[in-house]
């Protein structure tokens, strides 16, 4: 009895020593992984037969299978909940074309970037207001709509536009409605976010102003990758391998000219310039 005890006590006392991201692997080579996704084109969103695809998840899938591995779940996720349900256990990774901040760092374990890119604007046809960067918006006390929680949010408060002109808005319909209605001059998002959301407006009434690097005077490239739990670093090392190994392949490009994006918006700097380490 007193060795059952002794055992049954080193078990436990194992299985709580266990790493979680062994506990993760387990996980993605049995059930699969549950996903968050954020609805914007041309990270994750789901087609016109309601496929989940983009340039996020079809990379995720493809990692993960090379990995033995694979996706349980996907749920669509308002932005500011991503990180918070992440942390949470509610997902196991995100993966919604999330850039790379020091802030975010501190908070999750990041991937190695899948895509660099360029800041822009959508503004209403004409651009009437000559937005061409935050500091037109800054100068002219204009209003500019962001999605809340994103980077933008820092990049227009960086630039000296007031917190009173920033419109945090959870999605790319409600920040359209704001210009139509006159209550935003502009929509801040990346180039290749800014570019499929022109194009997929009927109604042609919206433009897209040129993509630009420098915001409040510093360069501003994106990088984008996906966001894991930071107890779930050794899983995502071994994901990071078979990651990198597909986009020096060549594969990954084809990957992002799929969705529309360029030769221009691969990844340059790793996540570790990136998170300032």
């Amino acid at each position: 009895m007193i060795f059952q005890h002794t055992f049954i006590g080193a078990v436990l006392a194992c299985a709580v020593a266990l790493p979680a991201a062994a506990d993760l692997m387990e996980t993605a080579k049995g059930d699969g992984l549950k996903v968050a996704f954020f609805n914007f084109k041309p990270y994750s969103y789901e087609d016109d037969g309601g496929t989940l695809t983009g340039t996020d998840v079809d990379t995720l899938k493809s990692v993960l299978e090379e990995m033995g591995a694979s996706i349980d779940t996907a749920q669509a996720t308002e932005w500011g909940a991503l990180i918070p349900g992440l942390k949470a256990g509610r997902f196991d990774v995100v993966a919604a074309g999330m850039f790379v901040t020091p802030e975010r760092c501190a908070q999750v374990s990041f991937s190695e970037p899948i895509f660099g890119i360029p800041q822009s604007m959508v503004v209403p046809k004409g651009n009437p207001n000559n937005i061409t960067s935050f500091d037109d918006v800054a100068e002219q006390g204009l209003t500019i709509a962001v999605l809340s929680g994103s980077a933008h949010v820092g990049y227009a408060r960086d630039s000296g536009i007031d917190d009173a002109n920033i419109m945090q808005i959870p999605d790319n319909p409600t920040a359209i409605a704001a210009m139509r209605a006159g209550r935003a001059d502009a929509y801040a998002l990346n180039s290749p976010g800014a570019r499929n959301l022109v194009a997929g407006v009927p109604e042609k009434d919206l433009e897209m102003v040129a993509p630009f690097t420098d915001v409040a005077g510093e360069p501003r490239m994106a990088h984008g990758a996906f966001a894991f739990r930071s107890e779930d670093a050794a899983f995502v090392e071994a994901f990071n391998k078979l990651l990198n190994e597909r986009i020096a392949s060549g594969a990954h490009l084809a990957t992002l000219e799929a969705h529309g994006m360029e030769a221009s918006e691969m990844p340059q700097l790793s996540t570790s310039q990136l998170c300032g380490g």
